[in-house]
């Protein structure tokens, strides 16, 4: 079936139980950010293949809403659909369309086991007398072809990996929970439950978790996975800590079992509403932040140590591909798309790599221009020439850890407005990267300093200033984050042990696209009379290029950052580097004169 045979099929099913709506979210049941193919139903009633998005159908309208990431991107492929592009922040939103085009006390559906228990009620709120139906899963009568959960086995994430044992990570729990006064803490997150376990796997693409669920109370510690994901090695080593095994579809069971009046604390935005309706109306809920998403958010000192190892092998790999790449874009041999594959073959090289931490945006002039662009989707991926600006955002997980960088390189003659464009965002990067801030800073303070430079020249970006990363899982974690509200992970204080990207951007529809993104350590500088102050230490170590820079807009201060950041990086890379490989690493790192 084509895209409208399905929503007509969907519009034919919506019409025998009298809906009026239906929702599709980009989700799964734990709120993934990245889902398992198995639970990709957006892109397969869409077409649109963006990380984030939401479809909704109605008798006689589709729409689709996403982010400034993908706008672009999703222009292209909704186009000869019939489904309306609806930018968020710009144009109507989903629930002003939902009470336009839904009657008063008319019905809403969608699959509640992928729908948060915050979305939902925000939308309930929302709708006033409009009915919400939890119990609907059409996609799954459609979608005769669906790909089958994955069936990888779960791998144990040794104790020199990770720091701490999973006993260890019970016991901080249990503590925290105490100090709450909790019964209960429920985690249906994939990387809460990976952290806390010391559990990987390989079920969702680009992520190192295992499709699970977690109940723990001051006597246990209960997961629920399916019992072929275990080799006997997994199952010795939870067994050993304590764990109890449970089947994955337990859970629904499990919680309704959970006595009145007992404190169960959950995550909201990541619980499911279907599995929230479990719980008995006499159970008392505390809400916010997994406590294991404040536990994994702090570093200890052996992930740390480890992940400065796993930016080094990254950086090989990236010496070595930037050197094929402006080698083989003089003989118009190399597509964006060979580029990736090349890519993931240089970071498969080195040593306990485990996979690609996401898609790789590789992109080359205009392209670049979109976001998140992916030109493994794109049928005709562009050449890189050897002219321009090619961006290259990507990253992989090791057991030693996770990597995530964006490097924009001259592939040749650049015009004058590109090396300004980039020298912005080169000033918004050092700018970000080398604020100092008293304890009790949230994020959003940083993000506003490395904003300041494209401010000034009236430019901005539509993408958060920075993101957690999680250490062999989730390359982009909470709780913290440079963004540019007081809400959310803009608010979280920062402290030390926190690793968080530093990725201003800038991108002219048409033109081009740049990005320059390194990953920092939060560490104490100094205390004085004024209290404690922290600063952010680098962890990536690949050269920014000198050759788009527009010299004389750097400050002193700048261009001496700019020449020992790169001094540094020759001095980590070059002896793990040789030949072609070394010079190109040696003619990166050149220090920059006026």
């Amino acid at each position: 079936m084509n895209i409208q045979e399905r929503l007509e099929a969907l519009r034919q099913r919506m019409a025998k139980r009298d809906l009026e709506a239906y929702i599709i979210p980009t989700s799964d049941p734990h709120q993934s950010e990245y889902v398992p193919d198995h639970y990709k139903a957006r892109v397969y009633m869409s077409g649109f293949t963006g990380s984030a998005g939401t479809l909704v159908v109605t008798k006689n309208k589709a729409g689709l809403w996403t982010d400034s990431r993908y706008f672009l991107q999703a222009e292209a492929q909704l186009k000869g659909s019939d489904i309306t592009l609806y930018r968020i922040g710009f144009d109507e939103t989903m629930e002003e369309f939902l009470l336009a085009n839904v009657s008063a006390f008319g019905k809403i559906g969608f699959d509640g086991m992928c729908m948060s228990v915050t979305n939902y009620r925000k939308l309930s709120k929302c709708m006033g007398n409009r009915v919400l139906v939890i119990d609907v899963d059409y996609v799954s009568e459609i979608w005769k072809d669906r790909p089958a959960l994955p069936a990888e086995k779960a791998f144990f994430f040794d104790t020199k990996y990770a720091g701490a044992s999973i006993e260890d990570k019970l016991r901080v729990l249990r503590f925290m929970m105490r100090e709450r006064e909790c019964d209960y803490t429920f985690i249906s997150s994939l990387d809460d439950i990976g952290y806390l376990f010391n559990l990987r796997g390989y079920d969702v693409t680009d992520t190192p978790v295992v499709l699970s669920y977690a109940l723990i109370s001051e006597s246990n510690a209960k997961l629920f996975i399916r019992p072929e994901k275990l080799t006997p090695e997994v199952e010795e080593k939870l067994k050993a800590a304590g764990v109890e095994l449970y089947d994955y579809d337990r859970i629904g069971d499990e919680l309704a079992e959970i006595a009145g009046q007992k404190v169960v604390y959950l995550d909201p935005t990541h619980t499911n509403i279907a599995l929230h309706r479990q719980l008995r109306d006499n159970v008392k809920i505390q809400q916010g932040p997994n406590l294991t998403t404040l536990m994994k958010a702090i570093k200890n000192e052996t992930e740390i140590e480890n992940t400065h190892q796993a930016y080094i092998k990254d950086g090989v790999a990236l010496i070595k591909f930037f050197n094929w790449v402006e080698t083989g874009a003089h003989s118009a041999a190399v597509t964006e798309r060979l580029a990736v594959k090349k890519l993931h073959e240089l970071r498969a090289e080195q040593e306990h790599f485990i996979m690609d931490s996401f898609g790789a945006i590789i992109g080359y002039g205009s392209n670049a221009a979109i976001v998140h662009y992916d030109p493994m989707q794109n049928d005709t991926p562009a050449v890189i020439e050897p002219k321009g600006l090619l961006l290259v955002d990507s990253g992989g997980h090791f057991l030693e850890g996770t990597t995530d960088i964006t490097r924009t390189v001259a592939m040749g003659p650049t015009t004058e407005e590109e090396r300004v464009d980039y020298t912005l965002v080169l000033k918004s990067h050092i700018a970000g990267i080398t604020a100092v801030f008293p304890k009790g800073t949230p994020g959003m303070y940083v993000s506003s300093l490395a904003m300041k430079p494209l401010y000034e020249a009236r430019k901005t970006f539509f993408h958060g200033t920075g993101h957690g990363v999680g250490h062999v899982l989730g390359v982009h974690e909470g709780p913290q984050g440079f963004v540019n509200r007081p809400v959310g992970s803009g608010a979280v204080e920062l402290a030390p042990g926190m690793v968080t990207s530093m990725e201003p951007g800038l991108y002219i529809a048409g033109k081009h696209g740049i990005r320059i993104e390194s990953i920092t350590l939060c560490v104490e500088d100094e205390t004085n009379d004024f209290g404690t102050w922290y600063k952010l230490e680098p962890l990536t170590w690949v050269p920014i290029d000198t050759r788009p820079v527009q010299v004389e807009m750097l400050s002193d201060a700048e261009l001496e950052w700019l020449n020992a950041y790169n001094a540094h990086c020759f001095e980590v890379l070059s002896p793990h580097l040789e030949e072609e490989d070394l010079n190109y690493l040696a003619a990166r790192c050149k220090a920059l004169e006026r």
